[in-house]
């Protein structure tokens, strides 16, 4: 499975408590951080949040960097690095999107999805966590970008179900791995989810073990440090 850690507070996800899981953050990442390591995250997050960029996600960056015992002179170029894609995936996305969508896309951002591409995607429900994972997955895998939007846009024409959506990635590759060019692949999966109205009939079965590991990144729990590579 592809690695890939979309984490954010629980909270965020359901409303009402984006304040109290940003001070978690930030407090836990001033307990743990050296001094000096936390005044600079501190004093990056605080000109993020002026610009509009969440700042929880970079106190999580922070703590995962620790947790992966990342020397403090790597650490912040590379939170530094993640805040220019968090700003990358707004000006992408909009000044709407909220956390998870952001950090989904400074995660696209990082594997290869162009900020044209995150502009591309429908709103609503196109430019949701799920649907930015997807498109990653698929551009990962040699999928070209058009073809990767073109396949999300049926799915969300034919109200094609979550789980269905990203079971995507996992048919695709499996057609890539039998000799199927990644564009081909691409086409297949968006005539079948067009003739098919986004039911089973006609995509072929994903085997057990080869579904996305983004279906746990999307339903699983989003606390804990880290968030989007």
């Amino acid at each position: 499975m592809r690695r890939f850690m979309l984490l954010l507070a629980a909270g965020l996800l359901f409303g009402g408590g984006a304040i109290e899981a940003q001070e978690t953050a930030r407090s836990r990442a001033e307990q743990v951080l050296p001094p000096d390591i936390f005044r600079d995250v501190a004093a990056l997050a605080d000109r993020a949040s002026a610009e509009g960029i969440p700042d929880e996600p970079l106190f999580n960056k922070a703590l995962e960097g620790m947790a992966k015992r990342v020397p403090p002179a790597r650490l912040f170029p590379a939170i530094e690095a993640y805040v220019g894609r968090l700003g990358q995936a707004r000006g992408a996305l909009g000044p709407g999107a909220n956390v998870p969508s952001l950090v989904a896309g400074a995660d696209a951002l990082r594997r290869g999805v162009s900020s044209d591409a995150l502009r591309s995607l429908d709103q609503n429900r196109g430019r949701s966590p799920m649907a930015i994972l997807v498109l990653a997955e698929l551009v990962e895998s040699g999928v070209p970008a058009d073809r990767a939007l073109a396949v999300l846009r049926e799915a969300m024409a034919q109200q094609t179900r979550d789980d269905r959506i990203l079971n995507i990635p996992a048919r695709i590759r499996i057609m890539i791995r039998n000799g199927t060019a990644p564009t081909d692949a691409a086409d297949r999966i968006r005539r079948l989810l067009e003739s098919g109205g986004g039911t089973s009939d006609g995509l072929p079965p994903v085997p057990p073990g080869s579904e996305p590991a983004i279906k746990d990144r999307v339903n699983g729990s989003l606390t804990g440090p880290g968030g989007g590579g």
